[in-house]
């Protein structure tokens, strides 16, 4: 048990490091572009952000998730593996063309669904470009990913936002709400850069594959592909569709807000849960049966609920002052709604492992109901809320939310393999439950210098359960794994 845990611990930790850095970045470059162009700003910038996203989703058709699936298990091949990635890359570049091309021709009709009017038409085509861009890095980090070279994507991935950061703030330094496209054009370039230059530092056989081989594999990438796509379409046109409503129903101001409070919340866990993701995916397909594939879900959800709860705590205490340090003062009216999203997050990260399963076990098309039901459920909710509770009602949803998808969520997993959670892993949630709640309410009740007097005793007393259940509960001390594997990076280098 003790190696299984260290194992999942070293695996997260190189990608863990990269997602950290590239918060960072993230953080400065959201503060310094909401500091300079304000809410209003910030809501178009989230508008096209949104947007980039659900047209990324359109014109990827989940090769992304089925590549490296696909590029995984063909990697013990050579001469197999680089056909797969020729057939992989040019797949993905011409649909990743032919979504940059109809939204080019569609981008006054875009622009007024998105903004009402046609002002920002050019500004959508040169976001366009920016999926292009978008599409294909994420092509290049899927093979990194399938070949599990890590060390290259980690390095690409950090070249990328350095470099994205800072052409982004400069665009909108010098040219205020006219440079927001440029700078989101920018920062795909950059992306995609990095990503391209380690994959081709990696010398992948160069092949010319036939006709009959390329059909099968596109064959076999779309059908794993599609059904995730779907899923992907659908989350993003509802996020799409729940910031026009923001905007319809409320203003750009509110947009921004929102926009803030949802990076903020799931910011920590994101991290988390992708550098968490590269280590489950290849480890559930290697999974010889259900009762393997439950022991390693219930592994990473106990590792994964101990190291996010102390996140979700901290967020809630200090909610107020990350709004206002991150982005500025007039972010500060979100903090009602940012205590409900935390809440969200922390369900978020105890139903991670679901969609992995479903993954691993083929069904997309259950992957696709699951989600639609989500995210369609999620768009409802906020629309809902919002007329109950006005703008204050806003987070509501996201908690709600989580709720049913976390309930749903376990239920299919029973189904598809017997699923129970662990006795350690119920022990470790209502743990953290306990902490979270009581968190939650007191950063509702105290304000001022007794909020965070509260707040630093609650996390403290939380740090230590974590650190006395990994070394208890899974033989872990967390402090020599750290030391151990920086040393072994030091004489590796």
């Amino acid at each position: 048990m003790k190696n299984s845990y260290v194992t999942i611990v070293k695996s997260t930790g190189l990608i863990g490091i990269v997602k950290i850095i590239q918060m960072v970045f993230g953080l400065v470059k959201n503060k310094v572009v909401a500091v300079m162009i304000g809410p209003e700003g910030y809501g178009i910038w989230g508008l096209y952000q949104t947007f980039i996203e659900m047209l990324s989703s359109f014109s990827s058709l989940g090769l992304n998730s089925s590549g490296v699936r696909q590029i995984a298990r063909n990697s013990k091949d050579e001469l197999i593996v680089a056909k797969t990635i020729y057939v992989f890359k040019r797949t993905l570049i011409v649909l990743s063309l032919i979504g940059t091309i109809v939204s080019m021709i569609f981008s006054r009709a875009i622009s007024v669904s998105l903004f009402g009017t046609e002002k920002y038409s050019v500004g959508i085509v040169v976001i366009s470009v920016a999926v292009f861009f978008n599409v294909v890095a994420q092509g290049y980090v899927s093979i990194l990913n399938g070949l599990r070279n890590l060390k290259g994507l980690a390095k690409g991935q950090i070249v990328g936002t350095v470099v994205g950061t800072l052409s982004a703030v400069l665009f909108v330094y010098f040219l205020d709400f006219d440079g927001i496209t440029w700078a989101l054009l920018s920062v795909a370039i950059a992306l995609f850069g990095g990503a391209w230059w380690y994959v081709r530092k990696m010398h992948i056989s160069k092949v010319v594959t036939d006709f009959t081989f390329a059909k099968k594999e596109i064959r076999s990438l779309l059908k794993i592909g599609l059904g995730f796509s779907g899923a992907g379409i659908i989350s993003t046109v509802m996020t799409y569709f729940s910031r026009i409503y923001l905007n319809e129903h409320f203003n750009l101001d509110a947009v921004g807000i929102y926009q803030a409070c949802w990076v903020i919340s799931n910011l920590y866990i994101g991290i988390l849960l992708t550098s968490m993701g590269v280590d489950l995916m290849p480890r559930l397909m290697k999974s010889n049966d259900d009762k393997e594939l439950n022991r390693l879900i219930n592994e990473q959800t106990e590792l994964g609920i101990l190291l996010s709860s102390v996140g979700v705590v901290t967020i809630l205490f200090l909610s107020s002052f990350f709004l206002e340090l991150l982005y500025s003062a007039k972010f500060v009216a979100g903090n009602q709604i940012m205590r409900w999203q935390v809440l969200g997050v922390a369900l978020r990260v105890f139903g991670f492992p679901i969609a992995y399963v479903i993954m691993c076990k083929g069904k997309a098309l259950l992957y696709f109901f699951y989600q639609t039901f989500f995210w369609v459920g999620e768009y409802l909710l906020l629309i809902l809320f919002a007329r109950l509770f006005g703008f204050d009602g806003l987070g509501i949803n996201y908690f709600v939310g989580y709720t049913c998808y976390v309930i749903v969520g376990f239920f299919i997993l029973h189904i598809l393999s017997g699923y129970r959670p662990s006795k350690l892993l119920i022990k470790i949630f209502l743990i953290s439950l306990v902490f979270i709640l009581l968190s939650w309410f007191l950063s509702m009740l105290l304000s001022g210098v007794y909020k965070y007097i509260f707040g630093v005793i609650v996390i403290v007393m939380m740090i230590t359960w974590i650190f006395f259940c990994l070394k208890n509960e899974m033989n872990i001390n967390l402090v020599s794994v750290i030391v151990n594997q920086l040393k072994k990076w030091k004489s590796q280098n």
